[in-house]
């Protein structure tokens, strides 16, 4: 984040900058609302006008969060955004994740090595060892894959 900003205008900045289709010259009252539905939406429960080098790392991944979706984008990386949460941050960030597919429609290529919350959340998983690709399908078929327990697990 832009630690001489607000939350809101970090925030902002992707609804002003970070979206092609709708380039603005100034910042208007709605984009200002849709930037507090966007914080609101990640679960970002802080004063929208705190600066974010005050906030908790996990408020500034749900801040960072809500930086990417103000670029409207089509694809999401979400790469390791699990890693270092507690169980009851695993399942607040799994849901906001969920939504994010579900109500935005916005695919996740999601990079992940907590398996018990991706492994649920899921519709395809691909497995790769070494850049290589080992396994390609649906949760139950990786989660069985003999190379993958094999790779993963040192079992066959």
């Amino acid at each position: 984040p832009i630690k001489g900003m607000s939350i809101l205008e970090n925030v902002l900045l992707g609804l002003v900058f970070g979206n092609s289709e709708r380039p603005k010259k100034h910042v208007r009252k709605d984009m200002k609302e849709e930037a507090e539905k966007l914080i609101d939406f990640v679960g970002l429960k802080l004063d929208k006008n705190a600066m974010p080098d005050k906030i908790t790392a996990v408020d500034l991944r749900k801040l960072e969060l809500a930086k990417a979706l103000a670029t409207k984008p089509k694809i999401l990386l979400a790469d390791e955004i699990l890693s270092g949460l507690n169980h009851d941050e695993l399942g607040e960030a799994s849901t906001v994740l969920k939504k994010i597919r579900e109500e935005m429609g916005i695919t996740i290529v999601w990079v992940e090595h907590i398996l018990s919350v991706l492994m649920s959340l899921v519709d395809r998983v691909l497995v790769f060892d070494y850049g290589r690709l080992i396994a390609d399908g649906t949760p139950q078929s990786v989660a069985n894959d003999a190379c993958v327990l094999e790779a993963y697990l040192g079992c066959e």
